[in-house]
């Protein structure tokens, strides 16, 4: 058993093109990954949409803002041979695929890319996802986005929702609290034994992000076991893919 929760960050993101179907689908074959998380942005005719950067020039043959295309417009991109010409053909999903594809399997680390009122009602269309497929035991929405968690639980106060920080933590629980957070994921680099008591005193849960390594893995795993551990790389954690299908065989 796995000391500390193990989050594949934007599904197997080491082995497969990050926010895809199939960096998802790895991630949800493996029975020690608690979570996926995805990040979600709001289209033209406003769909939520999986895929984490604004723009659309890193992670797929489009360019321009993400915002400015129709989801129909994105689900045509090729958001896979970038990583790898074995993943040509991977697609932008929506968010409402990718939580058909997961419910019942693993929890969801939702991330709102919200970014100053960019997005207008993306807040409402993912409480929405959330209701309609009660998904309020597993889903978690994150974001950086102090008012974008305030409007989600003002629009659902049972929606769980997390306060995402980089920096050095600043009455990080007062934040939380604010915020009506549950939970507060801060990058490792900033973890600090303090932090980690002041946030377990508060009874806020801790993740952190993106571990990708040996040595920062151990740093994390020895500051607590209730940390839950983001990272692109699963397999430091809960061995190879591979290895969990040759063992099911």
């Amino acid at each position: 058993m796995l000391k500390n929760a193990c989050v594949a960050h934007r599904g197997w993101s080491g082995k497969a093109p990050e926010n895809t179907a199939a960096a998802f689908r790895l991630a949800l074959e493996h029975p020690m990954i608690s979570a996926i998380e995805l990040d979600v942005h709001l289209s033209r005719d406003g769909i939520p949409v999986v895929i984490h950067d604004h723009t659309l020039e890193r992670t797929t043959n489009g360019s321009g803002n993400v915002k400015d295309h129709t989801a129909a417009e994105l689900a045509l991109l090729d958001a896979g041979s970038w990583f790898s010409p074995e993943y040509s053909g991977e697609t932008i999903s929506s968010l409402e695929e990718i939580i058909q594809m997961a419910k019942g399997k693993k929890k969801l680390f939702i991330e709102l890319k919200q970014m100053a009122g960019m997005y207008e009602g993306l807040e409402e269309k993912v409480a929405g996802l959330i209701r309609k497929y009660s998904l309020y035991k597993e889903a978690l929405v994150i974001s950086f986005d102090h008012h974008s968690l305030l409007k989600l639980k003002e629009l659902d106060p049972t929606i769980r929702t997390g306060l995402i920080y980089l920096g050095h933590a600043t009455l990080l629980a007062e934040q939380a609290a604010y915020t009506g957070a549950s939970h507060v994921s801060v990058h490792y680099g900033f973890l600090s034994r303090g932090l980690v008591e002041s946030l377990l005193d508060a009874r806020i849960e801790i993740g952190t992000w993106t571990v990708n390594g040996k040595e920062a893995l151990k740093k994390v795993q020895d500051l607590g076991g209730s940390i839950q551990i983001t990272t692109n790389h699963p397999e430091i954690m809960v061995g190879q893919p591979e290895e969990q299908m040759e063992a099911a065989e």
